[in-house]
């Protein structure tokens, strides 16, 4: 009996602690549950920002529309334009004016001695521009250089081992001439046959066809175009023009405008002559011809040096009457022998 009284007696106090323990519980859990009650409000808060967001985006609208009135102001800076523009007509022309004649004035009476030096210039003939005054100037006739007459001459050819005959034939009428220089050796027959065609002009030789055959070598020829606006020279050898410049020669014409100018008095040892000569290879070199000395017959000795390692060097002495053709003529190229030519007597 007495152990049913204490069973019921443990249950009762179990029962009681049991009790006792969820009365507690239970504050604990609606703490808890309160505190995940109240945990959105945090969300709630930081969400809570956007809201002034806003108001500072309508803020910054109104404060560029002030500024943009900014733009509005190009009708004054037009009108300023159009102020600056009618006004600027009005002064421009009259500094303008005055500033011309005091500008052309000092021109008008400065133009007396160029004027004066080109007629000068203008009494000498155009030839004048085939001489260089390195040391004593080559003066010309004031004619202009007078060609030789018609003649033929026969020379003695030499180049290397080979020997034979040249001949040089010049007809001139006066005012056309045709040129022709031919060299033979015994068995080979005719081993250079050069041509030059022309007229006959203030500067001298005009040349206006050049041909040139050679052994073994096809014919090449140079066309002297002097009409028309822009006057040249073209080759066969290549394409393409050069400027025909005053005075200029071809490869045999050479002798001849050389002859007609050692006619002109004031020559002196010591002097120069340019004549610009084309060559059927396609080039255009300016020949100077040094005068190296006049014996007391009246023999010149003229040298022409090359230009490059593969240019020609020519020499010349020449009879010592006028017309002063060649009495020995002597061509030297790098790359084979010297051509010789020796005037035979008449």
């Amino acid at each position: 009996m007495r152990s049913r009284r204490a069973l019921a007696g443990l249950l009762a106090l179990s029962a009681g602690l049991h009790l006792w323990l969820i009365d507690r519980w239970q504050p604990a859990a609606a703490t808890s549950s309160s505190a995940s009650a109240t945990a959105p409000a945090p969300a709630s808060v930081a969400a809570a920002p956007p809201a002034p967001a806003r108001p500072v985006e309508l803020l910054s609208i109104p404060a560029p529309l002030p500024p943009q009135a900014a733009p509005v102001p190009p009708a004054p800076a037009a009108a300023l334009v159009t102020q600056a523009q009618v006004q600027a007509p009005a002064p421009m022309p009259a500094p303008r004016a005055p500033a011309a004649p005091a500008r052309s004035d000092p021109p008008v009476q400065a133009l007396p001695a160029p004027i004066q030096t080109a007629a000068t210039q203008s009494e000498t003939p155009p030839a004048e521009l085939l001489a260089v005054a390195a040391r004593p100037l080559v003066s010309l006739p004031a004619a202009g250089p007078v060609v030789p007459p018609s003649v033929r001459l026969d020379y003695r050819m030499s180049r290397g081992a080979l020997v034979g005959r040249g001949q040089i034939d010049w007809d001139s009428d006066g005012q056309r001439y045709r040129m022709r220089l031919e060299a033979r050796v015994p068995v080979v027959g005719l081993i250079l046959a050069q041509n030059s065609s022309g007229r006959i002009d203030a500067q001298g030789v005009a040349p206006e066809r050049h041909t040139e055959r050679r052994l073994r070598r096809s014919e090449r020829a140079v066309s002297f175009v002097r009409e028309g606006a822009s006057p040249h020279v073209s080759f066969s050898s290549r394409e393409g023009q050069e400027p025909l410049e005053p005075g200029m020669q071809d490869r045999l014409s050479w002798i001849a405008q050389l002859t007609a100018r050692l006619d002109a008095p004031g020559l002196k040892p010591g002097g120069q002559i340019l004549m610009p000569v084309a060559g059927t290879g396609g080039e255009v070199q300016h020949w100077v011809f040094t005068l190296i000395e006049r014996d007391e017959a009246g023999r010149w000795h003229l040298r022409r040096e090359p230009e490059g390692p593969f240019d020609t060097r020519a020499e010349v002495w020449t009879l010592p009457q006028a017309p002063h053709w060649p009495q020995r003529l002597r061509l030297s190229e790098a790359d084979g022998d010297a051509l010789e030519l020796l005037l035979l007597a008449s």
